[in-house]
């Protein structure tokens, strides 16, 4: 059911589990969900039933049991000498039904037995999808609105109801299941300044061989797509939120910042925890100390829409509003693997390009590690990012017009312009 880290220990439960965690046999179990004895064709279930029961009992910490079952000892022993009934309630039976989430336990085990993408088995952080599932679904469902019910203030408020996955014993089931799984966790490598420069170098080359429109749109979409991602610390996800009509708006006209130039990079979109459509307003330089060309690049990109007769929507989707996200992933891994062949001083032979690079975090993770290494404030770098905060403010940052952003963020430009520069 998954695979263990010291799996060993996972196969017993230790005296005194049952003092700490709701139990009951593996066989009561299987009538609770079934109303019926077990026969030849349920042995898929009755082991599902026992790793259930095991990772619910391993919940708890070993050394917690073990102090928790002396006490109760203690107090067995004691109380009788001042003839005292010691005061703990029956451990059971309980109500013939599954009232405390088994069933989900049940397709969570299942679940964790399907192929994952780093293992022969799905991470923990996959199969805990279907218990938000159920409690969601249950919490929609009029038995949910009736059992629902507040504590706390305008501000803060903590939320009681009777979903089985909420019980106490499906949150031992969960800490055990994990515990007995461990988490697999790869993040994506970082993108260094040297491989930008050698993408970079390899798509000027694309671009001067491109002859048809198409050619030139592709190479430059997946052009100004790295290299935004990078000098502006963008996550994947976010490029498709990436404004066409206000990226050619700011395009017009020749912005500068002291002596730099700059071009304005304009998100929009409904962010999470925020209402309503927002415009997020990112200032890049037009080129960076070292070479990386973005202004070239974004315009090369808003003439390549241009000629498609595109002047608004979003500047990395498709006109129906579509996200391309694994092609152009692809088409950026495919020339890291060019490089990868051509440069190993720049990504080792043994590195495996497609799992290990995603741009999802790659250029977001490589531009942070870059701009700390060549000595950027922190300050700076936290500016840079300072619009994920606003993701972060629960619907209170009000919606502004996109002059409004722009006005916001006029104080902040230099410093702005400070993190991207350096890269």
């Amino acid at each position: 059911m998954g695979a263990a880290q010291g799996s060993t220990p996972h196969l017993f439960a230790c005296a005194g589990d049952n003092l700490l965690t709701p139990f009951q046999c593996n066989l009561c179990i299987f009538r609770n969900l079934t109303g019926r004895k077990p026969g030849p064709h349920d042995q898929l279930l009755m082991a599902c039933i026992r790793q259930i029961n095991l990772d619910a009992l391993w919940g708890r910490e070993t050394a917690t049991v073990t102090a928790n079952l002396r006490s109760v000892q203690h107090t067995i022993k004691a109380l009788p000498q001042v003839r005292l009934t010691p005061p703990f309630p029956a451990l059971g039976p309980f109500p013939v039904e599954d009232n405390m989430g088994y069933r989900i336990a049940v397709a969570m085990v299942l679940k964790s037995r399907d192929p994952g993408r780093y293992a022969d088995y799905q991470q923990f952080k996959t199969v805990r999808k279907l218990r938000s599932a159920f409690s969601n679904v249950y919490m929609a469902s009029p038995v949910g609105v009736q059992s629902l019910r507040t504590v706390g203030g305008d501000k803060a408020k903590h939320y009681l109801n009777d979903c089985p996955t909420h019980s106490l014993w499906f949150e031992r089931f969960t800490r055990g299941c994990l515990s007995r799984m461990g988490q697999i966790v790869k993040q994506d490598r970082a993108v260094s300044l040297e491989l930008m420069h050698a993408l970079s170098s390899r798509l000027e080359e694309e671009w001067g061989r491109a002859v048809s429109s198409s050619d030139k749109g592709l190479v430059a979409g997946v052009g100004a797509m790295a290299i935004i991602a990078f000098c502006g610390s963008f996550r994947g996800p976010e490029m498709f939120a990436i404004d066409l009509h206000g990226l050619r708006k700011y395009l017009q006209d020749t912005l500068v910042a002291g002596s730099k130039e700059y071009v304005i990079i304009p998100l929009l979109g409904r962010f999470k925890n925020e209402l309503g459509n927002q415009y997020h307003l990112t200032p890049l330089v037009a080129q960076t100390k070292l070479g990386l060309k973005v202004k070239q690049w974004v315009q090369r990109l808003v003439e390549a829409h241009a000629l498609e007769g595109r002047t608004r929507g979003g500047t990395f989707t498709e006109q129906d509003g579509s996200v391309r996200y694994t092609w152009y992933e692809r088409e950026i891994l495919d020339r890291f693997q060019t490089i990868q062949q051509r440069h190993p001083d720049i990504i080792p032979a043994d590195v495996q390009v497609l799992e290990e690079y995603g741009l999802s975090r790659s250029f977001c993770r490589g531009a942070t590690s870059e701009a700390r290494a060549r000595g950027t404030n922190a300050a700076d770098i936290d500016v840079a990012n300072r619009w994920r905060a606003f993701e972060e403010a629960k619907g209170h940052r009000p919606r502004l017009a996109m002059r409004d952003h722009y006005a916001d963020i006029s104080l902040l430009i230099p410093a702005l312009l400070r993190f991207s520069d350096n890269l």
